[in-house]
């Protein structure tokens, strides 16, 4: 039971990490990558995969307290819905094309690939790679 409890905040429950082939790419290049999936303490039923090429962008707005700012691009969601048990490895292979008009990597612009494995009733986790576009 507690593990369970547990498993739904976050403590022990499944883990994600994205490899990507190449951190370095230009407009109109593929990026293919795997996600690799731990099962944590209890199993845990995935619903899917998302992954989310962004800009992370740097401006001043009289709205905003913020001066880093966030702008989608791309998304691929992995139809990966399965239960995973306790300590169960998964592999799951994606592709996600870079636009042809993508601003370069810069001191103010800054690209990355999100990923986010969700689950019913539970802390989604996440993990975030960054990508340079020259």
């Amino acid at each position: 039971m507690w593990k369970d409890f547990f498993s739904s905040i976050g403590i022990g429950s499944v883990k994600v990490d994205t490899m990507i082939d190449q951190k370095t790419v230009s407009p109109g290049e593929t990026i293919n990558g795997y996600v690799h999936i731990k099962g944590g303490k209890v199993e845990e039923p995935i619903d899917k995969i998302q992954i989310l090429l962004y800009l992370q962008y740097e401006e001043v707005k009289e709205d905003s307290d913020f001066s880093w700012h966030e702008k989608h691009f791309q998304e691929v969601i992995l139809p990966f819905k399965r239960n995973i048990k306790a300590s169960e490895a998964h592999k799951v292979p994606f592709s996600i094309k870079i636009p042809l008009q993508s601003h370069k990597t810069d001191e103010t612009h800054k690209w990355f690939i999100r990923t986010k494995v969700f689950i019913d009733q539970a802390v989604d986790p996440e993990d975030e790679d960054e990508v340079i576009i020259h």
